[in-house]
């Protein structure tokens, strides 16, 4: 019986910092985020305050790199641009 390694992820150490783009991170953040269902807007805007306090957080500790804030802020714009529509409030007719 063969076995097969799971394929490479690609990493922030793979990334070079000097010709990275927003859209890359985003693709790798997609490729990482692969198979799990995005929030709904409801859960994005009430996490949202607790995910960027602990992106500020982070940055003050000064161990921060800029790509790892660029991934970590690739990620809220995957989380918004991915999460599902809201659905239309109902209609009332008078």
């Amino acid at each position: 019986m063969t076995t097969y390694s799971a394929p490479h992820r690609p990493t922030l150490d793979n990334l070079d910092p000097e010709t990275t783009t927003t859209d890359r991170m985003i693709a790798m953040v997609r490729s990482h985020r692969q198979g799990e269902e995005y929030p709904t807007p409801e859960t994005l805007l009430g996490n949202l305050p607790v995910v960027l306090r602990a992106l500020c957080d982070h940055v003050l500790t000064g161990e921060a790199t800029a790509l790892d804030v660029a991934y970590r802020i690739a990620s809220l714009i995957d989380a918004i641009e991915g999460c599902p529509p809201s659905p239309a409030p109902p209609s009332h007719l008078h």
